[in-house]
């Protein structure tokens, strides 16, 4: 009777570490996809000026910095269940201040807000699974990144007839709402007690010089890549499609669809496949080549086929999920999983910051694409050397003890 009901708990701190888990996914975008389709919207109540458009479009990498930098820290401090709690909060918060906005400024903190805590969200999500669910790291991986993908799809499609039918405010309330529910399963799980005898929920291990790791690096510059390619074409594909192809606006908003809709089956498929193969150089090769060919084609050769070749540097970026999933495959700990994690993406999202300001600087001083093409193009081929390192198979920690 004592097992069964023992394993009924199991059972239960289970389901509420999948939905928490979830929920925490599909939040991390929100703050990210939601706002730039109602700018005109908001511009009624809140003038948003070029310069106020350019300083929140810039808001989303360095949010992710910050809250990479914040949350190994925090969690050594209060364990890794209460920061997943402070993380949703500043989600939930931000998107509050956001709605109280009455000028741009307001806005850009509450945005600052919400961002840092979508960045402590990517952070946090890997070693989660690590801790959590051990022996379904590619299954759990592979459902988390598909709610991640989720939330950068849905505000959108949403956030413009929700505005127009309520208000911008109401919008900027429902996704505030939406994280605050998302701190019921933690809490939860905090009140199970599960961690009663671990208060820093497996994250308080031995600080790893993970600089020296030729595999934290290549994972590094993997997801490095991927974030070039993402942020470069969010901040810029549609006048690209426009100047270099010749599109119209609606043209070019449909190129940025299928940029995003390109790469949501990989966000599915590359954590299982990750787990289930020993050398994932030749995925990562794959991405790399797949970036190189998209964006050279896009130079080359833009009116031929642009379509297809979205499509080719659209999944070029499974490199993203790819090193998600690496993180907790390449690691031993919990303690290293939150110390890769919050490494790599913190190099990362703090090159892709660089990318958007840098092609528009080209376009201005060129008035061309070709630089820009060019760069995100060769970007591509440094996955060969990520491919080279991780066909290895070495785990961090195996890497530092041998050097």
């Amino acid at each position: 009777m004592e097992k069964q009901t023992r394993n009924k708990a199991a059972l239960r701190d289970s389901v509420v570490a999948v939905i928490g888990v979830i929920l925490i996914a599909a939040n991390t975008r929100s703050a990210v996809s939601g706002l730039s389709p109602i700018y005109d919207i908001i511009n009624h109540d809140v003038p948003l000026g070029i310069d106020a458009r350019a300083v929140l479009g810039s808001l989303a990498p360095i949010g992710f910095v910050i809250g990479g930098l914040l949350t190994p820290r925090l969690t050594r401090r209060i364990g890794l269940e209460w920061n997943l709690v402070s993380l949703v909060a500043f989600i939930a918060i931000g998107h509050t201040v956001r709605a109280l906005a009455t000028d741009w400024t307001v806005l850009a903190l509450g945005s600052a807000i919400a961002l840092i805590g979508s960045g402590m969200g990517n952070v946090s999500l890997p070693p989660t699974i690590k801790k959590y669910f051990p022996q379904h790291i590619g299954q759990m991986s592979a459902a988390y990144i598909t709610f991640v993908s989720l939330g950068s799809v849905v505000p959108p499609l949403i956030a413009v007839p929700l505005s127009e039918s309520m208000s911008w405010q109401f919008t900027m309330a429902i996704w505030a709402m939406f994280a605050a529910i998302t701190l019921i399963p933690w809490f939860v799980e905090i009140r199970s007690g599960r961690n009663s005898g671990d208060p820093l929920g497996s994250v308080g291990g031995p600080k790893l010089a993970l600089a020296k790791s030729p595999t934290a690096w290549a994972i590094a510059v993997a997801f490095a890549v991927s974030s070039i390619a993402g942020y470069g074409m969010f901040a810029w594909l549609p006048d690209i499609a426009k100047d270099v192809v010749g599109m119209t606006e609606i043209e070019g908003g449909l190129m940025l669809s299928t940029f995003s809709i390109a790469g949501t089956p990989m966000a599915l498929a590359m954590p299982l496949i990750a787990a289930r193969i020993r050398n994932v150089g030749w995925l990562t090769a794959l991405g790399g080549m797949l970036i190189f060919a998209g964006f050279g084609a896009m130079l080359v050769a833009p009116t031929v086929a642009p379509y297809l070749w979205v499509v080719l540097f659209g999944v070029g970026p499974l490199l993203f999920p790819l090193s998600l999933v690496l993180i907790n495959l390449r690691t031993e700990s919990t303690s290293a999983s939150l110390q890769l994690s919050a490494f790599t993406q913190f190099f990362a999202y703090s090159v892709a910051a660089t990318v958007p300001p840098l092609m528009g600087i080209s376009r201005a001083i060129t008035g061309s694409w070709d630089i820009a093409l060019a760069g995100l193009a060769l970007s591509g081929l440094a996955a060969g050397w990520s491919a080279v390192i991780l066909s290895r198979n070495n785990t961090v920690e195996t890497e530092l003890v041998a050097n």
